[in-house]
């Protein structure tokens, strides 16, 4: 690999530092003047970088390379293997880069050493403090609890589905999806509701209840199931007629609670380690 020469005017690629600054500003049609002025320096100035006889000093750097358009890497002459520029410096504003830069430079090679080392701890310390937002597992039975007439209701056909943490979706045990418009306006037909398993519900609450083979999600009473759309009257069953209660409902899965593949596999990967 080339490296710079001893007078410091080429790159780590062994390009002309000049050179450089010369081609990118006629490919950005951009005279010494104009580029000088981006810069705060004069045109002679421009002029002497590309001729050879000095260097830009290093507070300017980052701004002649916006004014480029070329990346710090290139400049330095530190292509990534890919192409692609070894570090994404978006989130450094200009002037910060120029004071880093700065400070740096006018460090000895020991001092350099020893900052370049806390940054590697602090950056451990930082990605070891960074937590993911924790994901719940739970089972989506495909067969919806009738919000209406009945549907035959199934604990044993659905998926695992992942979801965002929070108060309901880390207490609830399964998901069922509200099939008709008699809870309305409550529940809709389609809504998504979670689902805590337990063998009874107290008066007023609403639950997930089996008669036979159908589900039905209703509000409980002591004189039947009752609906909340007034359209529909309370369910009342025989002797014969057992009813089971399957879980309370205990509210709708949020339009936002549904987690991106990306933030499962944060959260998996953060597990895997632990934590």
């Amino acid at each position: 690999m080339a490296r710079s020469d001893s007078n410091g005017m080429t790159n780590n690629a062994g390009i002309a530092y000049g050179e450089l600054i010369r081609r990118q500003r006629k490919a950005k049609k951009m005279n010494q003047e104009e580029l000088g002025a981006l810069v705060k320096v004069g045109k002679n100035a421009v002029g002497a970088w590309e001729a050879g006889r000095s260097r830009p000093d290093v507070g300017s750097v980052p701004v002649i390379c916006e004014a480029l358009d070329i990346s710090l890497e290139e400049f330095f002459g530190y292509p990534d293997k890919s192409g692609e520029n070894i570090y994404d410096l978006s989130g450094i504003r200009p002037d910060e880069r120029a004071t880093l830069l700065r400070k740096y430079s006018s460090l000895n090679q020991y001092n350099r050493q020893v900052i370049l080392r806390q940054m590697d701890v602090l950056a451990d310390m930082q990605e070891d403090t960074r937590v993911p937002r924790k994901i719940i597992r739970l089972f989506r039975n495909e067969l919806a609890a009738s919000a209406g007439p009945g549907e035959t209701l199934e604990a044993t056909r659905g998926e695992e589905v992942f979801l965002f943490a929070d108060s309901m979706t880390e207490i609830a045990d399964e998901i069922i999806r509200v099939n008709g418009n008699s809870m309305e306006p409550t529940f809709a037909n389609g809504d998504m509701v979670l689902v805590k398993h337990t063998g009874s519900v107290r008066e007023g609450e609403i639950g997930v209840f089996i008669c036979g083979d159908t589900g039905y999600i209703k509000e409980y009473q002591k004189d039947g199931l009752h609906s909340h759309n007034p359209a529909y009257a309370p369910l009342t069953f025989s002797e014969n007629e057992p009813v089971h209660c399957v879980g309370r409902v205990i509210g709708k899965v949020k339009a936002d609670a549904w987690a991106d593949d990306e933030s499962v596999r944060a959260w998996e990967e953060y597990e895997q380690k632990g934590r």
